[in-house]
C-alpha cells in the first residue's frame, strides 16, 4: 500500500474524530419516571426543584433556587457562577415544559 495512501487514511480518520455530533438534544425523567427530551435538536432539558422536567433552545441549568434557565441560542452552553447565577451564551431565558417532548 502507498504511504501516501496510509497517511492520508491516519489523518482523515484523526479529523473525523474531532467532528462533534450537532444532533445532541438532552434528557431528563420527571419525579414520576417519565423521559422528556427538548424538542430543540441541540437543546438542553432538566428538572426543576419539584421534579418538573423543564427544556430549552440551548444547555438548561438550575440556579441557587431552584428556577430552570437555559440559553437563548440552539446549542448554546450554560453554567452556574460561584453565586448560583445561571450565565448563559447569548443570554438566559427560563425553561419551559411546553419545549419538551415526551421520549419515546
Amino acid at each position: 500500500m502507498n504511504i501516501r495512501i496510509i497517511i492520508f487514511i491516519t489523518i482523515f480518520i484523526g479529523v473525523l474524530s474531532f467532528i462533534h455530533n450537532t444532533a445532541n438534544a438532552e434528557c431528563a425523567v420527571d419525579s414520576v419516571g417519565t423521559v422528556y427530551c427538548s424538542k430543540y435538536p441541540t437543546g438542553g432539558a432538566i428538572t426543576d426543584n419539584i421534579g418538573t422536567v423543564k427544556c430549552g433552545k440551548g444547555q438548561c441549568r438550575r440556579d441557587i433556587i431552584g428556577s430552570v434557565k437555559c440559553s437563548r441560542i440552539e446549542g448554546g452552553g450554560a453554567a452556574v457562577d460561584s453565586i448560583g447565577t445561571v450565565k448563559c451564551l447569548g443570554g438566559c431565558e427560563s425553561g419551559k415544559s411546553s419545549m419538551c417532548v415526551k421520549g419515546k
